[in-house]
């Protein structure tokens, strides 16, 4: 016999399974990622590797790209400059990134990583080739409809906004709520 849950079923297990989902991947500082870096290496790089925040990493992986300013970075990145300036002297004083001045422009420096920040570029890049290989081997079990549904749900959970703690869908209204606690 075939069981078929009601679409208020299923709307709840969902809300639980992204609950879990999220619960089981939201890791700032995860320690395999960690630990993936730290075994590819030089000995001397270990500590820089488990000490910078992930989004040093991510800052200095932008700058595979070649050279930029704080500025362009923060742009690229959709970083605020003042952020951007933080992780970027954290790599500088961490040996990964060196800055120099613009050809032409005495007042802005340009980014550009030492022969250690780019050897943690590559294998920065290769960890995230690793981690999209599994993404893609998970996927594939899947059939082509499936995954089409997959990808529409989660381009609506990106464009939904929230009103308070509900979300809303790109381009509703919220509904009516539950009154808050009266005046006294």
């Amino acid at each position: 016999m075939v069981s078929v849950k009601t679409k208020s079923a299923l709307i709840t297990e969902i809300n639980a399974l992204v609950g879990a989902v999220g619960d089981k991947f939201n890791t700032d500082e995860s320690d395999a990622e960690r630990d993936y870096l730290a075994e590819r290496c030089p000995a001397r790089l270990e500590r820089t590797v488990r000490e910078l925040p992930t989004l040093s990493l991510h800052l200095l992986a932008e700058l595979a790209a070649g050279p930029i300013s704080v500025v362009g970075l923060a742009a690229r990145s959709d970083q605020l400059k003042g952020t951007v300036s933080k992780h970027v002297q954290r790599l500088v004083d961490a040996g990964l990134v060196s800055r120099s001045p613009v050809p032409g422009n005495r007042k802005e420096l340009q980014l550009t990583p030492t022969p250690d920040g780019k050897l943690l570029i590559e294998v920065h890049q290769r960890m995230h080739d690793e981690m999209d290989a599994g993404r893609h081997d998970f996927l594939s079990r899947y059939t082509a409809a499936e995954l089409s549904v997959l990808a529409r749900m989660l381009q609506d959970l990106l464009a939904t906004g929230r009103e308070g703690v509900r979300l809303v869908p790109a381009g509703q209204r919220p509904r009516e709520t539950y009154p808050k606690r009266p005046e006294m």
